[in-house]
C-alpha cells in the first residue's frame, strides 16, 4: 500500500523520517508537562510549609493585626457579684478561650486547655469566656471537667463581638503588652495548642 508522501509504493529511502525525532515537539511537550507538575508540587509544598509550625501540621495563628486587645469587664462565672476587667490582667501573656456549654468542640478541647493552664501556671494566664450561654449550664459543665482557671461570663456575646468572633470555640492570644498576637478558630488538640503557644509566646510557653 502506498504510504503518505510515497505514491508509487516504493520503499521509503529513510523510514525513520516519518517518526518524530527524539527531541521533537512531542517529547518537549511531555518534558514541559512533567516540569510544570514538579514546579506546582514544589510551590504547594512551600505554601504548606509557610502556613504550618515546623514538626506539626497545625496552621499558624491567623488574624495577626498587632492591634490593641479590646478592653472588657465581665462577671466571674462562679461569682455573680465579682467582676474582672482586662486592665487587671495587664502585664500577663493571655490565652482567651471563647466557649459555650452547648458547643461540642468546646467541650472536647476544654481538658486540653486545663492541662496546659496547669503546666504553664505563672508563665501564661488562661482565661475562659463563656459566651451566649446560661450560667447554670456553664457551671454544670465546668464542674464535670474540673476547669480551675479563671472563667468569665459574657451572656450576650458582647465581648466576643468586640473581638470579631464568628464561631466557637475561638482562642485569642494576647501579649503581656496587650497586643493581639493572633487567634485560632476551632477545636485545639494538645499538639496544636502547644504549637500555637510556642508561636505566640516562644520559650516562655515551653512548660516543663
Amino acid at each position: 500500500m502506498p504510504t503518505l508522501g510515497n505514491p508509487d509504493g516504493a520503499p521509503k529511502a529513510h523510514p525513520e523520517a516519518s517518526d518524530p525525532p527524539s527531541g521533537g515537539p512531542g517529547k518537549r511537550r511531555a518534558t514541559l508537562l512533567i516540569t510544570g507538575a514538579l514546579l506546582t508540587a514544589l510551590v504547594v509544598a512551600g505554601i504548606v510549609a509557610a502556613l504550618t509550625i515546623p514538626g506539626t501540621t497545625t496552621p499558624v495563628l491567623s488574624g495577626r493585626s498587632g492591634g490593641k486587645a479590646p478592653a472588657f469587664s465581665l462577671a466571674v462565672l462562679a461569682e455573680p457579684n465579682g467582676t474582672v476587667s482586662s486592665s487587671q490582667l495587664s502585664g500577663e501573656d493571655l490565652v482567651l478561650n471563647f466557649w459555650a456549654s452547648w458547643c461540642f468542640p468546646c467541650q472536647q478541647e476544654m481538658p486540653t486547655l486545663q492541662q496546659a493552664s496547669l503546666r504553664l501556671r505563672g508563665k501564661v494566664r488562661f482565661v475562659g469566656i463563656d459566651t451566649n450561654d446560661t450560667r447554670s449550664a456553664a457551671l454544670g459543665f465546668l464542674a464535670r471537667v474540673h476547669v480551675s482557671y479563671l472563667t468569665l461570663f459574657d451572656p450576650h456575646g458582647d465581648v466576643a463581638g468586640s473581638y470579631g468572633l464568628f464561631g466557637l470555640p475561638t482562642t485569642v492570644f494576647v501579649s503581656h503588652t496587650g497586643i493581639v498576637i493572633g487567634r485560632h478558630s476551632g477545636q485545639f488538640d494538645a499538639a496544636g495548642l502547644q504549637a500555637a503557644l510556642t508561636q505566640a509566646f516562644g520559650a516562655s510557653a515551653a512548660g516543663s
